[in-house]
């Protein structure tokens, strides 16, 4: 596969998973009946919560294994401590400006090409952004859904999220296509810049 085959593939993958990602807030009806598909779908259907994971997995790919794995880890774990808060009642005013506030951090670490982060921020930065994405997941689960599946669900698209992006991240740079990730996380931060006055 050449260069070009790698970055229209690319191009093609995002395109149809933000083409997916229909509306602009988490907050979204569902169709499903079952406990997993309502957790399963949700962050798909968050333009806000897509653009942070697939970004997040966009960032993990140009760091090294170690720090990558740590961060993704440390997201998923942050994120769960939240949508248990956000089920069990806990609510804050400001979530959506915390997700607003995640857009720009992710896309200004991909839209400048901010390849190290000092740790301590990392860490704090990440679990931060983790627990309110989680907390606005969990506050939106259905009662009459199952809280296990919900969050199974949760997870688990939360992980294809991430990984599709540390993919997409590898791709782009084995195809000296690293500009589309600086493209990517320029978009992301006008998006967040375009919720921030338009809340």
């Amino acid at each position: 596969m050449n260069d070009w085959h790698r970055i229209t593939l690319q191009c093609l993958s995002l395109g149809g998973l933000l083409a997916f990602s229909h509306s602009v807030s988490a907050h979204t009806g569902l169709l499903a009946t079952d406990g997993f598909s309502h957790g399963f779908l949700h962050p798909f259907l968050g333009l806000d919560h897509c653009l942070v994971m697939l970004g997040l997995g966009l960032w993990a790919s140009t760091q090294n294994h170690r720090l990558a794995g740590l961060a993704v880890l440390l997201f998923l774990v942050f994120m769960v401590a939240g949508a248990l808060f956000g089920l069990a009642g806990g609510r804050f005013v400001y979530v959506e400006t915390g997700l607003i506030v995640s857009l720009l951090a992710v896309g200004t670490a991909l839209g400048c090409g901010t390849q190290r982060v000092p740790q301590p921020w990392l860490w704090v930065a990440v679990a931060v952004f983790a627990a309110l994405h989680g907390l606005a997941h969990g506050s939106e689960m259905p009662l009459a859904v199952s809280g296990v599946a919900y969050m199974t669900g949760m997870v688990a698209a939360t992980a294809i999220l991430l990984g599709l992006g540390w993919i997409l991240g590898w791709v782009a740079r084995r195809g000296h296509a690293i500009g589309l990730l600086h493209l990517y996380g320029t978009l992301t931060g006008l998006t967040g810049v375009w919720l921030l006055f338009s809340a």
